[in-house]
């Protein structure tokens, strides 16, 4: 296994970040003077657009650092498809030099490329599923055995509804083999943020959790924990983060989600 801490992002070494939305129905609901699902589509967009400004070079070229990922879960009964809109909806993963010229419209001077949906129900095995397949066959291309590990943020406000097992050990398993899949510098990395009204105070990058409801437990359980550079970035956010704080959030605000967001995609 490689030092990751020695690993520099780069067109010629790029990370894949692949973005899990929840676009069930009860996205619909209000969150602050929104909905959850429109909230989640600025934060998106926004990431997307701050992501993309730190891949120029001091010749302003647009490098691909990054290649990008944005599922979506739940528009239609069971559907796992790609967000995207525009000339880029049916592409799974997509370098950010070609995603940057496909916005599809602008708001409050943040390009679209993710458009709020609030459909049926919440299948997030099946999206599990599908990042695995898409981490793997990342990996497995060309040289990104060298690259950064793949990085998997998963965004919702439910409950899994295609998982029957007890304790929902199918999603668990889904996981637990999606953080094998490595590169020489680690395994698959897993952040999640659980967002609602469910009231009660906020829980960011928490070491552990005590209290908390099954659904809580669960996505808490599927996250890994921060490396160190994303410890010591929260921890300039001014958050409350120690060695082995997990990339989860429960029940944040919509700065919550952005700085989040901002976290989860930088990883070195």
């Amino acid at each position: 296994m490689y030092n990751i801490e020695t690993l520099q992002i780069s067109s010629a070494y790029p990370c894949l970040i692949v973005y899990l939305l929840d676009q069930s129905y009860s996205m619909g609901e209000a969150l602050d003077t929104n909905n959850k699902a429109q909230k989640l589509a600025d934060a998106i967009n926004e990431i997307i657009f701050e992501t993309g400004l730190k891949c120029y070079d001091a010749t302003g070229e647009l490098k691909n650092r990054f290649e990008l990922a944005v599922v979506g879960y739940g528009s239609q009964i069971s559907v796992v498809e790609p967000a995207w809109e525009g000339t880029l909806q049916d592409r799974w993963v997509v370098p950010i030099s070609e995603v940057f010229p496909q916005a599809v419209g602008e708001r409050d001077g943040i390009p679209i490329w993710i458009r709020p949906k609030a459909g049926q129900d919440t299948p997030m095995t099946k999206a599990f599923e599908n990042a695995y397949r898409i981490c793997e066959a990342w990996i497995n291309w060309g040289n990104h055995r060298d690259c950064h590990p793949p990085i998997v943020i998963n965004i919702s406000d439910g409950v899994p509804t295609d998982d029957g097992s007890y304790n929902f050990s199918n999603l668990r398993n889904v996981a637990e083999s999606l953080k094998m899949l490595s590169t020489n510098y680690g395994g698959t990395n897993i952040f999640n943020i659980h967002i609602g009204n469910m009231g009660g105070d906020s829980i960011l990058f928490p070491s552990h959790l005590r209290n908390m409801n099954q659904f809580a437990n669960l996505l808490f359980d599927l996250s890994t924990p921060l490396n160190p550079f994303m410890v010591q970035m929260a921890a300039n956010m001014g958050y409350n983060v120690v060695n082995g704080s997990k990339g989860y959030v429960y029940n944040g605000s919509a700065k919550n989600l952005l700085d989040f967001l901002n976290i989860g995609s930088n990883p070195l």
